[in-house]
């Protein structure tokens, strides 16, 4: 970080005066219309805070996911430049909001009294508020349901450096927000990049002329079966070591390309119930997100929520079939097949029809040797860009709370 950010050296011949957050406050609950009332919601123009919105947007906000009509605020209406804290469940979680709002009864409302507006920069408030924040989740009252003790809370410190000297902070911070910003941006635009140059050569090199190869319906060089759930299926889960892992859609991850390991696992009883494949075979989703193969990494039983295509090894080599099964091509082809006709998922018939070129073992193995290249880059920057983003956000809030860091004097609440 080229920026000095010394706070000895920002702080040089000034003083921080300390006060209690109650003194410097406003503090009120959040609340919720009745749900009851549509007309609540469905004419309202007043944005209403949850915690979704942090999660989708981020810190500052001007706008939320729902909104509600004025004559639902019942006095609950905050003024803009306010912040919100979560004070129950997820504590700690806090945002600007820029806008005149509501929000839901998970956050404390903090407003600045009339006599410190001239005193506070709003953005500087926002920042210190992520000190706050560990200070919230350090005080956690945890005897019943998890909360900040509200009484405690309103004689937590507030500093109030001169305003030059929060305005620089503000400067330095808002400059490395945009830095890490930009960073998470370049390095997601990589990714995307790659992603579209593997699947260019995926889908050139997996294209043939008439002629060229032979082609053969899948069901013909495969054996696809669905999967099966033993019912009730709380019957079967088992931690005992003779127990056979149980693939669930929630055991595989963006990206991956074989199962290695699962949650859960089911007794012998419950595997004889379902269908139990070796290392090699593969998987394929018949629902939701649709057609995506996963190779078994380990031996295994399969709930209902898959299909399984076994017993191609003398014609496909298991890397090739993953990489046509990937394709584009593919993919609109269940597209296709789904909705033309009256199934609502990728069922073993439509499988057993899709028509695969086989070229020979050979030409099979030089293709994927190109594509696994592709493939292993993009995985690797996959992998890498969330370490390189949560390297950054926690050099960033090193830097943020050195920052934050000001002298404390102990003063009276």
């Amino acid at each position: 970080m080229s920026e000095n950010i010394s706070i000895k050296k920002l702080l040089e011949g000034v003083e921080v005066e300390w006060k209690s957050i109650n003194e410097v406050f406003n503090l009120r609950n959040g609340y919720t219309p009745s749900k009851a009332n549509k007309e609540y919601w469905t004419k309202g123009t007043i944005p209403w805070f949850r915690m979704e919105d942090l999660r989708i947007n981020g810190g500052i906000l001007n706008n939320a996911v729902q909104h509600v009509h004025k004559s639902g605020i019942k006095g609950k209406l905050f003024p803009a430049n306010s912040i919100i804290m979560a004070t129950t469940a997820t504590i700690g979680e806090h945002a600007l909001i820029t806008v005149d709002y509501m929000s839901n009864q998970q956050f404390t409302n903090f407003t600045i009294k009339d006599e410190f507006r001239e005193l506070l920069d709003i953005k500087f408030v926002y920042y210190y508020f992520f000190i706050l924040d560990k200070q919230a989740k350090a005080s956690i009252n945890i005897s019943s349901f998890p909360s900040v003790q509200m009484s405690e809370l309103k004689k937590w410190l507030f500093p109030i450096p001169p305003l030059h000297v929060q305005r620089e902070i503000v400067r330095i911070l808002d400059n490395f927000t945009e830095l890490t910003a930009e960073l998470t941006a370049e390095l997601t635009a990589e990714l995307s990049a790659r992603k579209k140059q593997y699947s260019y050569y995926r889908d050139r090199l997996l294209t043939f002329e008439e002629g060229e190869v032979e082609w053969k319906s899948l069901g013909e060089v495969a054996k696809i079966q669905r999967g099966a759930s033993p019912r009730p299926i709380a019957k079967y889960i088992t931690d005992k070591e003779d127990g056979v892992p149980w693939v669930k859609i929630g055991d595989t991850s963006p990206g991956s390309k074989r199962v290695n390991h699962t949650a859960q696992k089911i007794t012998l009883e419950g595997a004889k119930k379902s269908r139990v494949l070796n290392i090699g075979d593969f998987i394929i989703s018949n629902s939701m997100s649709f057609g995506r193969p996963y190779i078994m990494g380990i031996k295994g039983a399969i709930h209902d929520g898959w299909a399984s295509i076994s017993g191609f090894n003398k014609t496909l080599s298991s890397d090739y079939l993953y990489h046509y099964l990937s394709s584009n091509a593919v993919q609109n082809y269940w597209t296709s097949k789904i909705n033309s006709g009256s199934v609502s998922n990728l069922n073993a018939d439509i499988i057993k029809t899709l028509p695969i070129p086989i070229p020979p073992l050979a030409e099979q193995e030089r293709i994927v040797a190109i594509l696994d290249k592709f493939d292993t880059l993009t995985h690797s920057i996959s992998e890498g860009l969330p370490r390189e983003i949560e390297l950054r956000q926690k050099q960033y809030a090193y830097y943020r709370d050195l920052l934050l860091n000001f002298p404390r004097k102990e003063v009276e609440v």
